[in-house]
């Protein structure tokens, strides 16, 4: 099924103004906005949205990488897909921009007030705004680790864009930035020129990633106390690394949110990649 779909994919794409000199499938997902080309109109036929693909071309010496949504029409007498249309994707959409994640192993260290870990995570999916993969610590005794954890890990994962709003750069939540140019567009009916507002521009983006341990997998090791079952991963990822902190999330829901305990964790992405499936949409 996969291979029908890049071959679908790639020959519809080879149509459009721009030939790719390269073309990666390996982030495509298929898209959540997959509905009918006219909004509200049920009588149009369904369409498949396979976001994701990353073209990458050189002009002048320069590298350029874009993303595209292959927009694919279904034929239900036939069992057939036409291509309808290619689109370029905003870089900035944040759902493009979790699914990079999809399939990455980050490595480096988890520190306790006692102990140093060393520490590998796997993303291995990522979908609608939930985020699941494995993580393993260990220590670097010899000849065996004194302690080891390898544990499936699962959360949610929320992006934000740095925006200059009111003279000062601020870490908004794509919902809010988006209320905020609902708000300044409105604003701006019927004005003209000077007038007018202009729309923060997105100056950086970032991932706010939340992640709880959910079981182990196999036996987990411990020399000098044991490993919390329910322990949570508070993460963000900027600048191509991963930080934050470690810790027990309080026993109730409640208006304090913060984390028992003082492990600090830092995590660089892998050159390794891992074989997953593309998220369909829900």
């Amino acid at each position: 099924m996969k291979s029908v779909i890049i071959l679908i994919s790639l020959i519809g794409f080879l149509n459009t103004a721009t030939l790719a000199s390269e073309v990666d499938f390996s982030k495509t997902y298929i898209s959540s906005q997959s509905l009918s080309l006219g909004e509200g109109d049920k009588t149009d036929p369904p369409v498949l949205r396979i976001s994701g693909l990353k073209t990458i071309n050189t002009h002048n010496d320069e590298l350029i990488l874009s993303n595209w949504t292959l927009i694919l029409g279904f034929n239900p007498d036939n069992a057939t897909f036409k291509i309808l249309e290619a689109q370029l994707q905003n870089h900035f959409e944040p759902e493009l921009l979790q699914q990079r994640l999809r399939g990455t192993t980050w490595k480096g260290e988890y520190k306790t007030a006692k102990n140093l870990y060393t520490t590998e995570l796997q993303l291995k999916s990522v979908q609608n705004g939930f985020i699941g993969g494995e993580i393993t610590h260990s220590t670097q005794d010899e000849p065996e680790p004194s302690s080891f954890l390898h544990a499936k890990v699962v959360g949610d994962i929320t992006t934000q864009y740095l925006i200059d709003e009111k003279g000062d750069l601020d870490w908004v939540d794509v919902e809010r930035y988006q209320e905020i140019v609902t708000t300044i567009n409105e604003a701006n009916e019927g004005k003209e020129g000077e007038d007018r507002t202009a729309i923060p521009l997105i100056s950086n983006t970032r991932q706010l990633i939340r992640l709880k341990r959910t079981r182990s997998i196999g036996k987990p090791i411990h020399a000098s106390s044991r490993w919390g079952s329910h322990n949570e991963y508070r993460l963000t990822l900027e600048n191509d690394t991963l930080i934050g902190n470690v810790g027990s999330p309080p026993e109730s829901f409640g208006t304090q949110d913060v984390l028992t305990g003082n492990g600090l964790i830092e995590l660089t992405q892998s050159d390794e990649s891992l074989e997953t499936e593309a998220p369909a949409p829900e």
